[in-house]
């Protein structure tokens, strides 16, 4: 039996802070979906949105990281290996990201079964600890949204300063 969870944590640590969703916790938003580019990739569609959401607000806009990218995707394909959302070792991730990268403040947010860009952007928008990730002074991230076998995505975002 599958079981969902609303959230089944949230830590803040010092400038650490991670979050995980899942498609149940999910409600709509403001944010247009017809300013979408017209890439195919769903980690680039969910960067078009969450910066669509970080200029509404006035902040500046997310680059992409290859580094931060290859640990996303890593911790996804993690993820889909043991059928659960979690945020294992992301203080591995955060060092790395420290050591080459030079970051000074990281984040993460994850999330499973959500079907499109749109609704996992929602999801995390509507809940407290992923917003405020998405919304931090963060410059950098790295987007990984992977199906498992099932065909259902896993996402991973890391953000990074």
């Amino acid at each position: 039996m599958k079981v969902f969870f609303k959230f089944f944590f949230t830590v803040c640590i010092a400038t650490i802070i991670v979050a995980c969703s899942s498609e149940d916790d999910s409600t709509n938003s403001d944010v247009n979906i017809d300013e979408l580019t017209n890439e195919t990739n769903i980690s680039d569609d969910i960067l078009v949105l969450v910066n669509q959401h970080r200029q509404s607000l006035g902040l500046s806009t997310l680059s992409k990281n290859d580094t931060a990218e290859q640990l996303a995707i890593d911790h996804t394909k993690y993820m889909i290996s043991i059928e659960e959302i979690n945020h294992d070792n992301f203080n591995q991730r955060g060092n790395i990201l420290g050591d080459e990268e030079n970051a000074t403040g990281t984040a993460e947010n994850v999330a499973r079964f959500y079907t499109d860009a749109q609704s996992v952007v929602d999801g995390w928008l509507n809940s407290t600890g992923h917003r405020e990730n998405i919304e931090d002074n963060y410059m950098y991230t790295g987007i990984s949204a992977i199906k498992d076998e099932s065909g259902r995505y896993y996402y991973t975002q890391l953000f990074y300063r």
